[in-house]
C-alpha cells in the first residue's frame, strides 16, 4: 500500500495547489457532457416511460386511462417505452405525461442533470472533494451518463433519490419516500432495500413496501384487475422488452436457457437465492457499517439483477456509498474504481467488436460470466473488511 499512499499524497498536493484549475477543468468536461447528452435526448430518449404515462393518465383525463402493461403486451407501444417499472413511477410521471414528447424529452433530460449535481452536492461535505470531482469526471467522460440521459433512463435519478435518503436517513420520512421511488425499478429497489433493512433501517424499509403495494392496490381497483396481476404485470412486460445485459447472472440465465427464470429447473435461481443467504448472512454475522452495506448492495444488483450498460452508472453511487467507511488507497476500494471504470470506458471498443455484440447489452455468455463474477467479489470485499483490521477506517 505505500505506493498508493505516495501517489494519493502526489495527486492531493497537487489538487490542493492547483484547485481552481482542476475545477475550471471539471466544470469544461461536465459542460460539453451535459450539452452532449441533452442534444442527444432530445433526438433519442427511447426508453423514458413518457407512453406509459400518458396512457395510464389518460393524456390528463383521469377517467379514460389505459392499462399500460396490457396495452404494452397486445403491441400497443411506442419507441422502447415499454412499461417495465411498479405502478407508482407512471404516478409520479403525472407532470411529464401532461407535456408532449417533445418537451417531456428536454425537462426529463434537465431533471437528470440536476439530479447528478445533486448527488455531488450531497456527498460534498461528506468525502474529499478531489476524489469526489476525479470519480465524477470519470463518470462524466464514460459512456453511461450520456447513456442515461440520451436514452431517457431513470439510474441517475434513482441515484439521488438513494443519495438523498441515506443523507437524510435520520427522518424517517424521508428516507421512507426516498426508498419508495427506489423501489420502482425492481431491479435496484430488491437488492437495495435488502441492503438498508440489513442496515438497520426496518420500519422505513416496511414503510416503503407498503407504499408501493397501496399504489399496487389502486391500479388494480382501478383497471379491476387482481392485485397479483398488478403486481406481476410489470414482471412480464419486463421478460417480453428487456434485452439481455452484459454482465449479470439473470442475462446470463436468459443467455444459456431458454425458459423462464423462476423455473426450479434453472440453476441460476439457486444460485442467486444462494448469493443472497450469503450476504444476509454475513451482514447478519459480522455486521459492517450501514454505508458498506448499502454500497454492496447496489454491486449485489448489479451483478445478479437484470441490467442494461446505462444502470452501471450507479457503479459511482456505490464508490461513494464506499468511500465513507474507505481510505482511496485500500485495494477493495481500487479495485472497484477500476472495475467501474471498465465498464464506463470500455465502449470505446466497441467499434472492434464482431457483430451481434454490443457493450451495453449482449457481450456473450463469457464475458457476461466473468463481469458478474468481478461485480460480485468487489460487492462481498466490501463486506469482509472487518476480518483485516489493517484495513478498518480509523
Amino acid at each position: 500500500m505505500e505506493l498508493l499512499d505516495r501517489i494519493k499524497i502526489l495527486m492531493l498536493y497537487l489538487f490542493d495547489k492547483y484547485k481552481l484549475l482542476f475545477i475550471i477543468i471539471f466544470v469544461f468536461i461536465a459542460s460539453k457532457s451535459v450539452y452532449q447528452s441533452v442534444v442527444l435526448s432530445i433526438h433519442g430518449s427511447v426508453d423514458m416511460q413518457w407512453y406509459p404515462a400518458t396512457q395510464y393518465w389518460g393524456l390528463g383525463n383521469f377517467i379514460h386511462s389505459i392499462n399500460p402493461y396490457l396495452a404494452s403486451l397486445s403491441g400497443d407501444t411506442f419507441m422502447a417505452q415499454d412499461p417495465n417499472y411498479a405502478p407508482m413511477l407512471y404516478v409520479l410521471m403525472y407532470p411529464f405525461a401532461l407535456m408532449d414528447f417533445e418537451n417531456a424529452k428536454i425537462f426529463f433530460a434537465i431533471f437528470s442533470v440536476i439530479c447528478f449535481f445533486g448527488t455531488m452536492f450531497l456527498f460534498y461535505k461528506k468525502i474529499n472533494l478531489a476524489f469526489l470531482l476525479l470519480v465524477s469526471i470519470f463518470v462524466l467522460f464514460g459512456y453511461t451518463f450520456g447513456n442515461v440521459i440520451a436514452n431517457g433512463q431513470v439510474a441517475i435519478i434513482l441515484g439521488f433519490f438513494l443519495a438523498l435518503g441515506y443523507m437524510y436517513r435520520k427522518n424517517w420520512l424521508i428516507l421512507t419516500i426516498c426508498l419508495s421511488i427506489l423501489f420502482t425499478k425492481y431491479s435496484f429497489g430488491i437488492p437495495i432495500l435488502i441492503g438498508f433493512f440489513l442496515a438497520g433501517y426496518i420500519k422505513e424499509v416496511i414503510f416503503a413496501g407498503i407504499i408501493n403495494l397501496v399504489f399496487v392496490i389502486l391500479f388494480a381497483l382501478q383497471f379491476d384487475i387482481t392485485i397479483w396481476e398488478s403486481l406481476i404485470l410489470p414482471l412480464k412486460v419486463s421478460s417480453q422488452a428487456t434485452g439481455v445485459g452484459p454482465s449479470d447472472l439473470m442475462s446470463l440465465s436468459r443467455s444459456l436457457f431458454d425458459g423462464s427464470f423462476f423455473s426450479f429447473s434453472n440453476p441460476f435461481l439457486w444460485v442467486i437465492t444462494l448469493i443472497y443467504c450469503a450476504y444476509i448472512w454475513i451482514c447478519l454475522r459480522i455486521p459492517p457499517p450501514p454505508a458498506r452495506i448499502i454500497a454492496s448492495s447496489i454491486l449485489l444488483s448489479l451483478g445478479t439483477f437484470y441490467h442494461l450498460g446505462y444502470d452501471q452508472y450507479m457503479f459511482f453511487i456505490a464508490i461513494l456509498f464506499a468511500k465513507f467507511c474507505l481510505k482511496s488507497t485500500y485495494y477493495s476500494m481500487c479495485f472497484l474504481v477500476i472495475l467501474a471504470l471498465f465498464f464506463w470506458i470500455g465502449s470505446r471498443i466497441q467499434n472492434f467488436l464482431p457483430d451481434g455484440y454490443h457493450w451495453a447489452m449482449n457481450m456473450g455468455s463469457i464475458f457476461c460470466f466473468v463481469g458478474s463474477v468481478m461485480i460480485l467479489i468487489s460487492s462481498f470485499w466490501l463486506l469482509f473488511l472487518d476480518r483485516n483490521k489493517k484495513e478498518l477506517m480509523k
